[in-house]
């Protein structure tokens, strides 16, 4: 799966809307919602890290979707 398939599954899973993800990460709305249509595939490292922190997951797993990495 993609990045942006990993992160909206993880977002349901976490009943998380994208705002509050937003809030407590601090990347901006607009951006969040191009890593989930795909228009940017991949975030920079520090986001991906702040991303996967807020969703309690590791950054291979949004990257890679391995059952090993929630």
């Amino acid at each position: 799966m993609s990045f942006a398939e990993n992160l909206r599954v993880m977002l349901d899973m976490r009943n998380m809307e994208l705002k509050e993800l937003s809030a407590g990460t601090g990347i901006s709305k607009s951006t969040l919602d191009n890593y989930l249509s795909g228009q940017k595939s991949l975030p920079n490292a520090e986001n991906a890290v702040k991303i996967a922190q807020a969703l309690g997951v590791t950054v291979e797993f949004l990257v890679t979707g391995g059952a090993n990495n929630l």
